[in-house]
C-alpha cells in the first residue's frame, strides 16, 4: 500500500508541475502581431512600429521606431533616443549573442562628440572602447604612429579633427605635436577589430526581457484601438486573458494540490493505524490448532514464549533473510537496537514486542500458522484457566 500511496504523491506532483508551466491558449479573437520589414530593417519582439499596438512590443523598449518613406528614396527605419534623439537603424541582429541594433547618423563623431546618452532606455554598448579626439592642423597626419581614424566630416579645409582608441594613445608621441586633445569619450564600436570600423555607425545591444508565456507578440481580443489611430492603450486593456488565466492557475493550483495531500495523509494515517492493531481474535479463529478438536487453544505461557530465542539488533544488523525486513505483525521495518524473537518450529522472526503479545492470544504463527510441535504442557485452554481459577 505504501509504494502505491508514493506512486499517487508523484503523480499529482507531475499533473502540478505541468499545469504550472502550461502556456496559455491564444483565443480565436487573439492577433500575433507579425514581424515587420522594413527596407532590409527586421522590427520584431521587444520592438515595434509606432503604429502598432503597444501590446506588440515590451514595455521597456517603449522607443519610436518609425518606418519612413520619402517621395524618392528609400524606406528607413528611425529609433529615437530619449536623451539622444533620432537615429537611423542600419540592423538588428536578433540571433546573435547578445543581439545588437546597428545605428548610424550623417556624422555620427559629431553626434558622440556631442554625447550618446543611453540613460533611460535599455541599451548598452556592444563593444565599448575609450576614444580620444584631437583637433590637429591640415598638415598633421595622426595615423602614422597611431591607429587614428580622421573624421572627414568634422574636418576642414586648415584642420582635421581625428579619434585615437585611447588604449593605444601615446601623450609623449611627437606625432601629435600640432594636435588638440578635444575629448575623451566612451564610444560603442560596432566590432572589436580596430582596423574594421572608422566610427560611421554604433551598435548597441540588450537584454532580452524575460517572456513566461511565448509567443510575447500578441494582443488580446480585449485590446481595442484609441483615439482611431490603431493605437492599443495598455491603461486601458485591463487584465488580459494570459495574465487572468494565469492568475487563476497562481491561486486555483496550490489549493487543490494542499486538499488532495492533506487527504493522501489522512488516508494514510488510518491505513497505519489499521494494520498496527491486527484482529488477534479472528486470527484465532483462522488458526489451525493440531490439538484435538474437543481443545480450544488460545495461547502460550510465558515460560515457553520467553524459551523463544530473542536478539538485538546491531547498527549494521544482518537478518536471516534479506527479503524479509517488515514485522508482519505491526508491518514496521526492522531499524537498529529494535529486539526480535524468532519462532524455533518455523524460523519466522517478528518484533519481540510484537510476537509476545500474539503468542499469548494465539498460539500459531502468524506466517505460517505452524502450532508448536512438542507437548502441550504451556498451551493455555480454557481448561487450564479454569483449574487455575
Amino acid at each position: 500500500m505504501i509504494p502505491e500511496m508514493a506512486s499517487l504523491k508523484l503523480f499529482f506532483f507531475l499533473v502540478f508541475l505541468r499545469i504550472s508551466f502550461l502556456p496559455p491558449v491564444l483565443t480565436v479573437d487573439d492577433e500575433l502581431c507579425d514581424p515587420v520589414l522594413c527596407d532590409v530593417v527586421l522590427v520584431d519582439y521587444p520592438f515595434r512600429l509606432t503604429n502598432q499596438p503597444h501590446c506588440c512590443g515590451d514595455p521597456n523598449f517603449n522607443l519610436s521606431i518609425s518606418c519612413i518613406n520619402g517621395d524618392q528614396l528609400p524606406a528607413k527605419t528611425i529609433i529615437n533616443l530619449p536623451l539622444s534623439g533620432e537615429f537611423t537603424v542600419d540592423s538588428i541582429d536578433y540571433w546573435s549573442t547578445p543581439p545588437y541594433v546597428e545605428m548610424s547618423d550623417s556624422c555620427m563623431p559629431e553626434r558622440i562628440l556631442e554625447g550618446l546618452d543611453l540613460s533611460n532606455t535599455p541599451f548598452q554598448p556592444l563593444y565599448p572602447d575609450n576614444f580620444t579626439f584631437f583637433n590637429c592642423s591640415s598638415d598633421s597626419d595622426a595615423s602614422e604612429g597611431f591607429p587614428a581614424i580622421r573624421f572627414y566630416c568634422l574636418s576642414g579645409k586648415n584642420f582635421s579633427v581625428w579619434g585615437i582608441p585611447s588604449v593605444a594613445y601615446n601623450q609623449s608621441s611627437s606625432g601629435l605635436s600640432l594636435c588638440v586633445q578635444i575629448a575623451k569619450i566612451l564610444v560603442p564600436l560596432p566590432t572589436s577589430f580596430l582596423p574594421q570600423h572608422n566610427l560611421t555607425s554604433v551598435a548597441l545591444t540588450w537584454e532580452q526581457p524575460y517572456c513566461p508565456f511565448p509567443p510575447c507578440n500578441h494582443c488580446g481580443s480585449d485590446c481595442q484601438p484609441e483615439n482611431g489611430d490603431d493605437e492599443c492603450s495598455v491603461k486601458k486593456r485591463g487584465l488580459s486573458n494570459r495574465i487572468r488565466y494565469s492568475l487563476i492557475l497562481a491561486v486555483g493550483t496550490p489549493v487543490i494540490l494542499i486538499g488532495v495531500c492533506i487527504t493522501i495523509y489522512k488516508l494514510r494515517v488510518s491505513l497505519y493505524y489499521h494494520h498496527s492493531r491486527p484482529n488477534v481474535e479472528i486470527a484465532g479463529l483462522n488458526a489451525e490448532p493440531r490439538l484435538p478438536a474437543a481443545v480450544a487453544v488460545n495461547g502460550l505461557d510465558c515460560s515457553r514464549i520467553e524459551s523463544y530465542p530473542m536478539n538485538m539488533l546491531g547498527e549494521k544488523f544482518k537478518l536471516p533473510r534479506a527479503d524479509d525486513n517488515t514485522c508482519s505483525i505491526c508491518l514496521s521495518e526492522y531499524q537498529a537496537k529494535e529486539t526480535i524473537r524468532t519462532i524455533p518450529d518455523c524460523d519466522h522472526y517478528f518484533h519481540s514486542r510484537c510476537i509476545d503479545e500474539w503468542l499469548m492470544l494465539n498460539a500459531a504463527c502468524p506466517i505460517c500458522r505452524n502450532m508448536p510441535d512438542d507437548d502441550n504442557d504451556h498451551l493455555i485452554t480454557p481448561f487450564t484457566l479454569s483449574s487455575s481459577n
